[in-house]
Formats: structure tokens, sequence, C-alpha cells
């Protein structure tokens, strides 16, 4: 696992680390920008003109340090300069100096642009474009010769790489700039952070922006030895695949988790029915569905292997202590019996202590009704206007004893902009896991945070979030605890969309990754074995 630090935690960093070494900040200004140059030079072998887009400060200066080793080794080099090198102070002064100076001791030139000069010219002839301009050092709007900038070089065809961070970007939530209601960033092919992972390089537009994204210490060997927390935790398969639960030969069925998924109202059967297929096909031993009586026909239809129970006015709840977990709320409804239904439930799942996952129309009621005592081991799935109803639901139980603030004007602005902020402050006031849906999945259980998955457009389809449901539900009934299951089931859900989509940005079914599911299944416990 990478830590993901906050911009400020890594100018910590930093400046710890040079003080330990007994060198100067300068000295990582040279180092992140000789290994930039060398991993684009990797990338791109064949590139021999460079352009390098400078603005202002220590992000300009990485971007000089390119440059001189791109002239070193004998490539044409163009800068495009947005503030004059000459009003350069501190460390960007000495790499400007350092340019100079190669550029004097090798007899080679390069040329200089501004914006107005950019704008006029022909930069075709670029083979790679660096962005120099802000990196992580962008905190409010960007000025319009930023802008138009970022525009001009998004609109050249070559390739494209951002040191530290596209320029456009929030280095601590990922969120991208906006210029009215248009997004301004460069749109880069590769990025090289520097001395550790920022927490918004895995959430948000950075996902979109960033390209594929390279970690370049610069001899800051362990960022944790400084004493600076993280702000999260980021994942992947390789690291979570040990959380799957074990299975034996011998196992029968009764020894692989009985799991229930609770929802499938009058007329909204298919949520509940993809929920329970995606349980059954991944593990558990027992799957039973309680749905509206009208669903039930088409439900056995699906798939005889669930026991599906349909329900009309109400239902009984005795028996809910028998599952080893309880998917609630895909499909339910929003209906008086759909209120019902979640009381009644939630009042039995708590006095038997069932693990429970709330989903969809489960986390609308739970908004409705704040204060009602979860279960001890609860996972909630909230998509971001999800997060914000129960942000603002008050809980007067919660807010009376201090134990976080409330957020009572939250909007989805805010949840986006503070996404990990927000699932801790979910975990922590429903007492439970949170799994904060979006472009980069944040799960929290208030102790522990991380970001899991990443973003694709196939992703954006209804369905998908039941699916997950009914995978969390299953790795719990498992042996999986709230934890686990819900950071592995996500990564692997995220991994098996994608690998279904296989190149499709659109029109992609939820049923499709269920199948795929299986088959990554089948390669982790080949991995792991």
């Amino acid at each position: 696992m990478q830590p993901l630090f906050s911009v400020d935690s890594i100018k910590q960093i930093e400046q710890a680390f040079v003080d330990e070494q007994g060198i100067e900040l300068y000295e990582l200004m040279q180092r992140a920008g000789a290994s930039a140059f060398e991993r684009a030079r990797r990338l791109w072998p064949q590139a021999q003109h460079w352009l390098i887009a400078t603005g202002a400060g220590n992000n300009a200066g990485d971007g000089l340090v390119v440059a001189k080793h791109a002239l070193q080794a004998g490539f044409n080099v163009t800068l495009v300069a947005l503030k004059a090198y000459s009003e350069f102070s501190g460390d960007p002064q000495k790499s400007w100096q350092d340019l100079l100076s190669i550029k004097k001791e090798s007899h080679q030139t390069f040329d200089i642009l501004g914006i107005e000069e950019a704008k006029t010219q022909e930069l075709s002839f670029a083979d790679v474009i660096v962005d120099a301009l802000l990196g992580t050092g962008v905190t409010g709007e960007l000025k319009d010769d930023y802008c138009q900038l970022i525009d001009l070089l998004n609109g050249i065809k070559a390739a494209k790489l951002a040191l530290d961070i596209p320029t456009g970007i929030y280095a601590d939530n990922g969120c991208c700039v906006k210029k009215g209601d248009q997004a301004i960033a460069f749109k880069a092919d590769a990025t090289v952070s520097f001395v550790a992972f920022k927490a918004g390089q895995r959430l948000g537009h950075a996902l979109e922006y960033q390209g594929q994204l390279y970690l370049e210490t610069l001899g800051v060997r362990n960022s944790l030895a400084y004493g600076e927390v993280p702000q999260a935790w980021w994942s992947d398969i390789e690291h979570l695949k040990d959380k799957l639960p074990a299975r034996s030969m011998v196992s029968s069925k009764f020894d692989c988790g009985h799991a229930l998924i609770v929802g499938g109202g009058d007329n909204l059967g298919g949520a509940a029915i993809l929920a329970a297929t995606a349980a059954i096909k991944t593990g558990a031993g027992l799957v039973s569905c309680w749905l509206h009586r009208a669903n039930q026909a088409a439900a056995l239809s699906y798939c005889p292997e669930i026991m599906w129970q349909g329900y009309s006015d109400a239902y009984d709840v005795s028996s809910l202590g028998r599952y080893q977990a309880i998917g609630f709320g895909p499909g339910l409804g929003r209906n008086a019996l759909a209120e019902q239904v979640f009381l009644d439930t939630i009042s039995a799942i708590k006095d038997a202590e069932t693990p429970t996952v709330l989903d969809a129309d489960g986390l609308y009621w739970l908004a409705q009704h704040a204060s009602v005592e979860l279960p001890k081991q609860c996972v909630l799935t909230p998509h971001v206007g999800e997060a914000c109803r129960l942000l603002n639901a008050q809980q007067e139980d919660v807010f009376s004893s201090g134990r976080i603030e409330p957020q009572l004007s939250v909007d989805t602005a805010y949840v986006e902009q503070n996404r990990i902020k927000v699932a801790q402050l979910l975990a922590k006031k429903y007492r439970a896991v949170c799994v904060l849906k979006g472009p980069g999945t944040v799960i929290s259980d208030g102790a522990q945070t991380f970001v899991v998955a990443g973003a694709h457009p196939a992703l954006i389809t209804a369905g998908l979030g039941d699916v997950l449901t009914g995978l969390i539900t299953s790795f719990i009934a498992q042996g999986a605890s709230v934890l686990d299951a819900s950071l592995l089931a996500t990564q692997l859900h995220f991994e098996a969309a994608v690998g279904v989509a296989n190149g499709r940005r659109r029109g992609l079914l939820a049923s499709e990754v269920i199948d795929e599911l299986v088959i990554w299944l089948k390669q982790l416990e080949q991995s792991s074995n």
C-alpha cells in the first residue's frame, strides 16, 4: 500500500529530509528534473524536440532542469515562459542560471516564447510537451494566460508529461479548476509525482487528466519516517488479494455463509436480482432474497439457485439472525411499505448483530431515520448525492456528543471537494464503514481510510452499485471483516468492470460484470496459491 499525503505534508517531508541529509532543497529540484527527463526518454525514446512550458515557482524550476538535461542530450528545446526568467528568484533562478551555463558550454541554443508568441506560432514541431506551469501550486482560479496556454498545449498532437500533477488539478482533492462551467487542466499522457503520492492523484478529475502515474522518490525512501500522517492509503488488487476469504475443498455450502438481499420493491426487482446474483456467483454458499411478491416469478426464472422469498404488505423478520450477512436496499422503494420494511429490518438485525450493507433506498431511509441504531458491523455505500443526504440528516444523539462537527448544509460540490473527509465523517457519524463511491472510491471506518479503484467511462451505467452491494455482502458472509470485504469487493468490482468493457466507453451492462467477477476470482485464487 502507498501513503497519500497532502501538499503541506509533502513540503514538511522534503524539508525534514534535506535537513537530515545536510543538503539544500535545490538538490531535490535537480533530482526531480533529472528523473522526469529520464522517465520521458524511456516513454518516448524517439522524441527529438522538447517543448517545456513554465510558469512561476518551483514547478517551473523543475521544468528548467528538464530543459537542461534535454539540451545536454543534444535535443532541440523550446521554452514557453509565462513569467520572465529574469524575474525568478531562489531555486528556480538557480535552475535558470544552470541552463544558461549549459547553453554556453555546449554552444547550443534554445528558443523562448511568450504566451502571445506561442499563440501565433505553429508548435506542431514538438515531440514532447512538458507541463511545468504550476503543478501542486494550484490553489485558486487560474489566470487567463495560464488558461490560454493550457488550451493551446492540449490541442497539440504530441506526447505530454506533467511534473508532479497536471496544472489545473488541485493536488489535495483531485478536482479540476473551473472557468465558468468549463474544466481547465493540462491533459497529460503521463505524470511524474515527486517524493510521494498526493491524495488528489487518486481522486476525481486527476484520474482523467494525469495519464499514467509514476513515482520518483528523489531519494526519500520512506516518506513515513518524518512524522507526517497520510490523508489515506492507496491500494490495488495485488495488495488486496490476500483478503479473499479462504475456502477449503472439504467445506459445505453452510461453511461458506448464507447471504440475504432485501429490496426489490413493486416493479423494482432488477436491483435486488443483480445484487443476489452477484452474491451467489462470487462464493456465498447460500443466498436468499426478499423482494416484493410481484417480482418473485421473474426472479426465480432468472436464477433458480437463489431462494426468492416474496412479500406484499409485511414480512417476518424473526429469522434474520440466521444469516451471516445482509445486503439491504437495492430497489426497495420509497413508499410507506418500504419505510416499514426498513424500520423492522434494522431493529431486527441490530438485535441479531448481523453484519449489514446498506445501499440505495436503504441509505435513503437511513437519512430519514438517522438516529436509528445500526448493527455494530455495518457498511454504507453512498454515491455523492446520497452522501449529501446522510451528512445533512439530523442525528441529535451524535451531534450533541461533540464527536464530529454537524454538517447541515452540505452540497454535492462539498462532497466532491472533500471526498476523504466526507467518508471519514460518515463513518464516524454512523459508526460504520463508509464506501464513498465515485472516481477514486474512498473507504473509511473512521480510523483507517483507503482509496481504491479508479475511473472509467463505461462504469457510468445503472446497476453496478447493486452488483457491488451483492459482492460486499458475499465476502462478509464468507467470513471477511466488513472493512476487508469492502476494500476487496470495491477493487475487484472495478477491475472486472474495466476488463469486461474491453475498450468500450459506453454500453456496459451490470450483468456482464457479474460473470467477469467469476473470472477475476479464479485469477486471484490462482495467484494466491
